[in-house]
């Protein structure tokens, strides 16, 4: 059986016509790892993806632009970047749902352990390269599937269980950060540099937050890989 892994979509208004869309990745590296994906739209009511949740057995809130600092009670930078009012929305009521649901298995990737932390209780750091001494690239040119810096994982910690407590290589394609926690978080990877590169929900069935891209890696990376693997496993128990 393949479990149904939703995926929250972005929006790209790139052209005249909004759409709602999500890097072929994602998808991809949920099949690979034997669930089914089903994608979750934007929606002028948020609360329309409610129904949906209720059907996914595990959810990947997903990358995409910056969440507005108003939702973290900041005023934004100059260095913000773009944001997306009907993201920020969807996103506030699929993690108000993970909230809701610890057995739920949830993988948060890039902005989507922003919008965890910030939807949460927490905050973001805006732009790391302006208030971050002697900052690592966090936005490489290298290509996706490539690691250019280490991460230090907590050996006590799921993520651990997950990929291995040794140093592992990823991309990085970010210029924001978790800052303050959010109550039920704690940080299990971080750069040299001490920015968050991971954490997890305590208590939780499985709830990862990665600033990095596995989805990007997977194909290439067992380690990587096994963050799908282990979201599919989960709810393919959840299922049963």
């Amino acid at each position: 059986m393949r479990p149904i892994i939703g995926i929250l979509c972005g929006v790209n208004q790139s052209d005249s016509s909004a759409l709602d869309a999500i890097p072929h990745a994602y998808g991809r590296s949920v099949v690979a790892a034997g669930g089914a994906p089903l994608l979750i739209p934007c929606a002028d009511k948020p609360d329309a993806a409610l129904p949906i949740l209720e059907l996914v057995h595990g959810l990947i809130v997903t990358g995409g632009p910056d969440v507005d600092p108003a939702e973290y009670e900041q005023q934004p930078r100059k260095e913000l970047g773009a944001i997306s009012p009907e993201r920020d929305a969807l996103d506030h009521v699929c993690c108000e749902f993970i909230l809701e649901r610890p057995e739920l298995p949830v993988l948060g990737i890039c902005r989507g352990i922003q919008s965890l932390n910030v939807f949460a209780g927490g905050s973001l750091i805006q732009d790391l390269p302006s208030q971050i001494d002697n900052a690592l690239k966090h936005s490489q040119s290298a290509p996706g599937w490539h690691g250019t810096h280490e991460v230090e994982i907590e050996a006590d910690s799921v993520l651990a269980e997950t990929v291995g407590c040794e140093p592992l290589s990823v991309n990085s394609f970010h210029h924001q950060a978790v800052a303050d926690v959010a109550p039920g978080f704690r940080i299990v990877a971080r750069t040299a540099d001490g920015v968050v590169e991971a954490f997890e929900r305590e208590g939780a069935r499985y709830c990862i937050g990665c600033q990095f891209h596995p989805e990007l890696m997977a194909a290439r990376n067992e380690r990587v890989a096994g963050l799908f693997q282990r979201l599919v496993d989960e709810a393919r128990e959840l299922a049963t």
